[in-house]
Order: C-alpha cells, then sequence, then structure tokens
C-alpha cells in the first residue's frame, strides 16, 4: 500500500460511516452521553426500586410521563430538520426579504443549526426514551393502547437509529426519512392519545 493511503485511512468508532471527524467526534460524544445516561438511569432505577415500587402509581405515572415529555419535545426538535431544507429547497422563498434579510439567509443559518444538532438531539432523547419505557414497564405490563403503542413505537425507534447512520453514506434509500415520519407519527399518537 502507498504511505498516502495509510495515512488517509479513517479510524476510531462510526469511521466507516461518517466521514466528517468533526462530526464524528461530535456523534461518538453524544453517543457515549446516551449510553452513560442510560446506564445512570437504570442504576438510579434499581438503587431506588423499593421506593419506586411503594411509591403511589398515579405520582409514578408522573414521573415517568415526564421524562416521555422531554423526549417528545427532543424529537420534535430533532424532526425540525425536515421542514426547514424542505423550505430551502423551494424556489419561490428567493425573493421574500425580511427587512433587508432574505428569508433564504434566515432557513440557511437555521439549516445549519438544525443539520449540526440533529444527530445529538436525537441520540439524548433517545436515552431518556428509555428510561421512560424502563420506568413503565418496571410496574407491569399492561395489555392496552398507550403500552402497545408504546412498544410499536420503541420499535419503529430502533431501525431508525440504524437507517440513520446509513443515511451518512447516502445509503439508506430515503428509509431515515421514511422511519422519521412513521415515528413521528406514531410518537404522536402515543404521546397525545393515551
Amino acid at each position: 500500500m502507498k504511505q498516502g493511503s495509510l495515512s488517509q485511512r479513517k479510524t476510531g468508532f462510526l469511521a466507516n460511516f461518517i466521514a466528517n471527524p468533526k462530526e464524528r467526534r461530535r456523534t461518538n460524544l453524544f453517543l457515549l452521553l446516551m449510553v452513560g445516561l442510560i446506564l445512570v438511569e437504570g442504576l438510579f432505577v434499581y438503587f431506588n426500586r423499593q421506593q419506586l415500587m411503594t411509591e403511589d402509581f398515579r405520582h409514578y405515572k408522573g414521573t415517568f410521563k415526564q421524562f416521555g415529555s422531554i423526549a417528545q419535545i427532543g424529537f420534535y426538535a430533532a424532526v425540525a430538520i425536515y421542514p426547514i431544507f424542505l423550505l430551502l429547497k423551494n424556489k419561490q422563498i428567493k425573493g421574500i426579504k425580511l427587512g433587508t434579510i432574505e428569508l433564504k439567509t434566515i432557513l440557511q443559518f437555521v439549516g445549519k443549526l438544525v443539520r449540526t444538532w440533529h444527530v445529538p438531539v436525537a441520540l439524548l432523547s433517545t436515552g431518556i426514551v428509555f428510561l421512560h419505557v424502563y420506568m413503565a414497564l418496571l410496574r407491569g405490563f399492561k395489555l392496552d393502547f398507550t403500552y402497545i403503542s408504546g412498544i410499536i413505537t420503541v420499535l419503529f425507534l430502533l431501525p431508525l437509529m440504524y437507517m440513520g447512520l446509513m443515511r451518512f453514506k447516502r445509503n439508506d434509500r430515503n428509509w431515515h426519512f421514511k422511519l422519521a415520519i412513521s415515528f413521528l407519527i406514531l410518537f404522536f399518537i402515543h404521546a397525545n392519545f393515551s
């Protein structure tokens, strides 16, 4: 092998998926934060299990619903990437101005922000969702709409994350977008109709 090709070879976790080293470091950091968050949550629940099991169910349910609400805000923030980039593709916004600033310039700035924080926010929200699921199932599974819709929603989240990795290489055949829309609909139904 040539010396130049060895020095250009990508190394590290997710190097085969994410070419940009800065983006890869940020994704690795937030992936570690997500795993750490899940571990800390699991240990917290494990060490406080006795108190959680004797707590009034209404109060307990309020606690794990709060985690679900926090994750909901995070997922909505992560999904904000789609309407912004959809607006940026629209050719009619080119001439629209807000005072002296073009709307397209504002959307490009916001688009850069949501593009930068899409993956970190989604990873942290996923960690919070796993706490929500763990706490919901800790006191028992009920065969009702809330539990079933929640489990179906989480089952959509796992391939969504994998297709997000594939999206970095443009290898997802638009499945990340399709799963994201399906996840958003299921998440909305679970959060608002249960």
